[in-house]
């Protein structure tokens, strides 16, 4: 299709769209197609349309359609817009075969892990050596089944008195957002950066008050894992291991978002102080 005006970097130009059908063909089930557009602007139109042609083709047969009930991670790209490194994948995400190792070599096989990544095939990173996964907790499920917790943010309820008032510059909000991301772990910190200021970098929050409600969390995320540490020596790994089964957690080093530490804290120190059910 061409002579479409639309408008590029603040100027209209003159251009056109390519336009792909694909048609994807599975013995003993049948033959599905599928479209993808692209402008014709753009790099690589024509193999970004094909992508998508086949993809919405394959989604017919009901390839890769669990891609759409899940979260989109933020991953880091490089000036050419590739990622950086490899997202983290839930276990449900990757075959079985390759979580046992078994994936076939290839480009993605033979180039060496980056540090702090395992080398069985399990595409996560390891992230901690003790269970209480206090160092960058990856993220590991759907934040949309989390939402009936606590979602304020609030993981040790009430803010300790005497604390200094928040600054008002914008920039020193952020300087402070970004010195808590080491502390909670990137995964939870851009949770947190996601859900309070719908962006992945501080700088990119314009409203003073969300910076502030940022910093407010990830202060109260940091209280939180502290509580989790300091009790999580008391309880025996069954019962963890249950407490997480009871809510619906993943394991501990891999939780990423409030909610779900809200309510892991709230088990594990109810079990130490006895109001907790046992869920042994």
């Amino acid at each position: 299709m061409n002579n479409i005006t639309r408008t590029k970097r603040n100027t209209e130009i003159v251009t056109g769209k390519i336009l792909v059908t694909c048609k994807v063909t599975i013995d003993g089930l049948g033959t599905h197609s599928g479209t993808g557009e692209e402008w014709a602007d753009e790099d690589n139109a024509m193999t970004s349309a094909e992508a998508q042609a086949f993809k919405r083709a394959c989604s017919c047969f009901g390839l890769g359609r669990y891609f759409y009930d899940f979260d989109a991670p933020w991953v880091d790209i490089d000036d050419k817009g590739r990622p950086k490194k490899t997202p983290v994948l839930t276990p449900w995400m990757i075959p079985d075969n390759w979580r046992k190792g078994q994936r076939q070599p290839g480009k993605a096989a033979a180039s060496s892990p980056p540090a702090g990544q395992t080398s069985s095939g399990s595409n996560g990173p390891v992230t901690s050596t003790h269970r209480n996964g206090n160092s960058a907790p990856p993220s590991a499920t759907s934040n949309k089944s989390r939402q009936n917790g606590s979602s304020n943010g609030s993981a040790t309820g009430v803010k300790p008195q005497g604390t200094a008032e928040q600054p008002q510059s914008g920039s020193e909000l952020d300087q402070r957002i970004a010195a808590l991301q080491e502390t909670v772990g990137i995964k939870l910190y851009r949770w947190v950066l996601r859900e309070y200021g719908h962006a992945n970098q501080p700088h990119l929050v314009r409203d003073i008050q969300q910076k502030k409600k940022i910093l407010d969390v990830l202060e109260s995320a940091t209280r939180g894992l502290r509580r989790m540490e300091a009790v999580l020596d008391r309880v025996p790994e069954q019962q963890v291991n249950a407490l997480l089964a009871k809510v619906q957690a993943p394991p501990l080093n891999e939780i990423a978002d409030m909610p779900t530490l809200v309510q892991v804290v709230h088990g594990l120190e109810g079990i130490v102080n006895g109001s907790h059910p046992s869920a042994a």
